[in-house]
């Protein structure tokens, strides 16, 4: 046994959305190096569904899971007091939860659905989180984002944020994807000198469920799609858990395991006024 599957073996890893799409496969990735992973699914059902594939696909049965409702920060805080009760240690946050709404919703909170799955329960999970993952350092936190081709110009409208005004699905989608890609990059600024790194990656085409909220005709074409993808995602594995990598902080990896340089394209500042909204909206 090399060193490296030890060291999986021996780390905690909390996966958000881990019960399809980019989180199930980086889940399925670690599962087969021997990883103990923790997934975050919306229901008792859905997880102990997920972890079941997981374990006949890899034979590591060290699986578990914790229900929560993402969009939701209540949810979240008992979810991460949950988890802080459960588990001793934790090395690794993937931050892969993601939705797309084509049209304007709001939580039981008040806040825009989609601005709450995608970017608010990213800050917030990993804020809760952040004591824990700093006391089992070296630890890391991974954040999914979008292809890098579609991250030229990254503008954020930090005066409406949450699309009160003309709400278009798209424009809120790439709004929460440069979002969610800000947050990993300002969050790993105020990591420097921890033990603690924070990287954002793209993870290629994997099957997903985001259709599931689209218009009929886009949701005929999802099995389609999904017949031509794959269900493991090399990248996300690669970033939770590579030796090589463990210093690597504010880097954003393309599904090819090329770093690409999407932090240059923010305006200096965004990331602190983003952190600042976030830190608003969830106080």
């Amino acid at each position: 046994m090399n060193e490296t599957r030890t060291d999986v073996e021996n780390r905690v890893f909390l996966i958000s959305g881990g019960t399809s799409g980019v989180g199930k496969a980086i889940a399925t990735g670690l599962a087969r190096l021997g990883a103990k992973v923790v997934i975050i699914s919306r229901s008792a059902e859905s997880g102990k569904a997920a972890l079941k594939d997981i374990s006949e696909t890899t034979g590591n049965s060290r699986g578990d899971w914790v229900a929560a409702d993402l969009s939701l920060q209540s949810s979240i805080r008992e979810v991460s007091d949950m988890i802080k009760r459960k588990y001793d240690q934790l090395h690794v946050l993937v931050n892969a939860c993601g939705a797309i709404y084509f049209k304007k919703e709001l939580t039981a909170e008040g806040i825009d659905r989609m601005f709450a799955v995608n970017v608010l329960s990213h800050y917030l999970l990993t804020n809760r989180l952040l004591d824990m993952l700093q006391e089992s350092g070296p630890a890391r936190v991974v954040t999914v984002s979008g292809n890098p081709r579609f991250m030229k110009n990254p503008v954020i409208n930090f005066e409406d944020i949450q699309m009160e005004h003309q709400y278009s699905g798209m424009r809120a989608a790439n709004q929460s994807l440069f979002a969610r890609t800000l947050f990993a990059f300002e969050l790993a600024k105020r990591l420097e000198g921890t033990r603690v790194t924070s990287n954002a990656f793209h993870p290629g085409f994997v099957k997903s469920n985001l259709s599931r909220n689209a218009p009929w005709y886009l949701r005929l074409a999802a099995p389609l799609m999904n017949a031509t993808v794959k269900a493991e995602c090399g990248i996300g594995v690669y970033l939770t858990s590579a030796k090589e990598i463990e210093h690597a902080n504010g880097v954003f990896f393309d599904d090819k395991k090329q770093i690409v340089p999407i932090q240059t394209k923010f305006d200096e500042g965004a990331g602190n006024k983003l952190w600042t909204l976030c830190e608003g909206l969830t106080s």
